[in-house]
């Protein structure tokens, strides 16, 4: 009896939630019958009451016991609740004509559909992100966004870049990579309750999806149809500008598409988009250009050197951009250890982030380098040795906007760093790679909460900074300004 109640109270659950309309109970109603081997279940009104989390939990429990599925494992939870939520949520189709249709009315009423879809369904797990710890850190070059994410582990960059060289797995049933469009509805990486839109972004076909892990508000992840790797080119631009002109509420981005310097998925082509406001906005003007009188040229003092451009012509920016991003991927500067190519490998690339004000669409290009040496192993350009016990992985599109996504490792030894600070017992096995930090901090009196977390913002600082092609010195600003004055000039 008690199953037939949880199962009652999913379907009054969906019913709530406009999951379903009154004409697809039955629907609903069989597919859970059978998931549960319950015959000729009918969900009849129950007085019992249960929370979403409480009521799935249980029946997760059911369908282990009943050996549905194996082993007991978070990730295979995951997977047969989204296959649960599945049951009793839109189709596809159903989800792409709403979107659709909401769409023609107003495009932020689609969006709003997508994303509380997604967190209705726990696509988007909102009591699991609650854990993640974030402050804000009033730094050199204005309020940086901290948090320590629990929800995702920790990647180490040759991991990443080791993934391009992979073969793909060929199985019709497995998607290639996690973000690929046939993980939805896909049982395979928990991604049963993914729904996702199709948009047009310089007349090709890619989808519009939520990311679960939600680094920020309406954190969405836009995906071309193809499973091919990730390229910055000139047609990069028109995407951008394409998906603003849909939908202007929303910033627009892209990682570098080379290894070190960016995202931790480098073999799907993809952007990251959503409503956030990061710190790179705030960034105060060094120096102003401008371009044939439309475009406004401004290197803006932030630790990733970065160029932004505004102008109300996407047509002239894009071109514009276009000349930065081929004259830098041939850029040198011995004096700033910029090498743009060993061999045939070639090592310098952007990261481009498009919002739009009104009519006026705003571009930071922000220049990356992604070269080794025997001094920097993990990258000349990226966190150096002695801030990787703080930040090791790649630094992308998201932390190179001001918003860290530190290890979740770090809530457990932050507090047995305070704790060993206080007690002076053995150095624990998990602190040894924080050792040379740990004895800075001995030297202070009086470590807290507040001033632990104010020294990870600074080591964070330092890992942006370390991202930098042109030093925030005298010789780098010199030498940067030079460069665009050439560009604008040529």
């Amino acid at each position: 009896m008690y199953l037939k109640d949880l199962l009652t109270k999913l379907i009054e659950y969906a019913l709530v939630h406009h999951l379903i309309d009154e004409d697809q109970i039955k629907q609903s109603e069989d597919k859970l019958g059978e998931m549960f081997l319950v015959k000729n279940f009918v969900a009849t009104q129950s007085q019992f009451h249960i929370d979403y989390t409480h009521m799935m939990k249980e029946l997760i429990d059911i369908a282990y016991r009943n050996k549905q599925f194996q082993p007991d494992s978070i990730d295979e939870r995951d997977a047969y609740e989204a296959k649960i939520i599945d049951a009793v949520m839109p189709s596809p189709e159903r989800v792409r004509t709403v979107f659709k249709q909401l769409y023609k009315v107003n495009p932020g009423r689609a969006t709003d559909y997508l994303y509380r879809l997604s967190v209705d369904v726990n696509y988007i797990k909102k009591n699991r992100l609650k854990e993640n710890i974030s402050w804000n850190y009033p730094g050199k070059y204005g309020h940086v966004q901290m948090t320590i994410n629990l929800a995702k582990p920790e990647k180490d960059p040759k991991d990443i870049a080791r993934a391009l060289l992979e073969p793909t797995i060929i199985d019709i049933n497995i998607p290639k990579c996690v973000i690929c469009k046939e993980n939805e509805q896909n049982y395979y990486n928990a991604r049963m309750n993914l729904r996702m839109a199709p948009v047009m972004l310089g007349h090709e076909l890619w989808y519009f999806q939520y990311s679960p892990y939600q680094y920020y508000n309406e954190h969405a992840i836009i995906l071309h149809e193809e499973h091919r790797p990730m390229k910055i080119w000139d047609k990069t631009f028109e995407y951008l500008f394409d998906f603003v002109d849909q939908f202007p509420t929303y910033f627009i981005g892209s990682n570098a598409d080379l290894p070190i310097v960016g995202g931790s998925i480098l073999n799907h082509d993809h952007f990251q988009a959503g409503k956030h406001h990061f710190p790179i906005e705030e960034a105060v003007t060094i120096k102003t250009y401008t371009w044939q009188d439309i475009i406004k040229v401004e290197h803006i003092k932030w630790p990733l050197s970065t160029v932004r451009l505004s102008s109300t012509s996407r047509e002239k920016l894009s071109e514009l951009a276009s000349k930065f991003l081929h004259q830098w991927k041939s850029y040198a500067c011995q004096e700033l250890n910029i090498v743009p190519f060993t061999e045939q490998t070639p090592h310098n690339t952007i990261t481009p982030i498009v919002r739009k004000n009104h009519d006026t669409y705003v571009l930071d290009i922000v220049f990356r380098n992604n070269n080794t040496n025997d001094q920097y192993p993990d990258g000349i350009f990226h966190p150096h040795q002695d801030v990787h016990h703080i930040k090791k992985e790649n630094i992308g599109l998201i932390e190179a906007m001001g918003l860290a996504i530190l290890p979740g490792r770090l809530k457990k030894e932050l507090e047995l760093i305070k704790t060993f600070l206080h007690s002076h017992t053995e150095l624990p096995d998990d602190l040894i790679k924080h050792k040379a930090w740990i004895n800075e901090l001995q030297l202070v009196k009086d470590v807290d909460d507040q001033l632990l977390l104010e020294q990870v913002s600074q080591k964070f600082e330092r890992v942006l900074e370390d991202s930098g092609v042109f030093k925030l010195t005298e010789l780098g600003n010199k030498k940067f300004h030079l460069w665009i004055e050439h560009i604008l000039q040529s």
